[in-house]
């Protein structure tokens, strides 16, 4: 996926994350996706967390992914980050493997975190 702020094609950051829901096909081209998805999932690793939490998680906001879910398989829990009218993700929701995890963004996806923590 390539993120861009601008519609210039050299300037853009490829990322790669662990699953994308895209809405809109416009944005996908033979390369890829061009442009944010509307939901990113990201699965931590400890060879990976720090890049997803910290790094991934500012290039998200910053190029506009609406919904962005982190997933501590270790810790077997969710944060969802949902982008806010003025750019900037809220506060995360936390779901443990008790919960089940609902999306913003398609409230018919519905998963119980205890069967993707088993």
């Amino acid at each position: 996926m390539r993120l861009s702020a601008a519609e210039d094609e050299q300037e853009y950051q490829v990322v790669q994350p662990d699953i994308s829901v895209i809405w809109d096909v416009r944005k996908l081209d033979d390369r890829g996706c061009k442009g944010a998805p509307d939901l990113i999932v990201e699965v931590l690793s400890p060879a990976t967390w720090q890049r997803d939490r910290i790094e991934k998680l500012n290039q998200y906001q910053k190029h506009g992914v609406r919904e962005f879910l982190l997933i501590y398989p270790n810790e077997r829990m969710l944060e969802q980050y949902i982008l806010g009218e003025n750019g900037m993700y809220s506060t995360p929701y936390i779901y443990n493997e008790e919960s089940t995890f609902r999306s913003d963004l398609f409230p018919e996806l519905k998963l119980a975190l205890n069967v993707i923590f088993s």
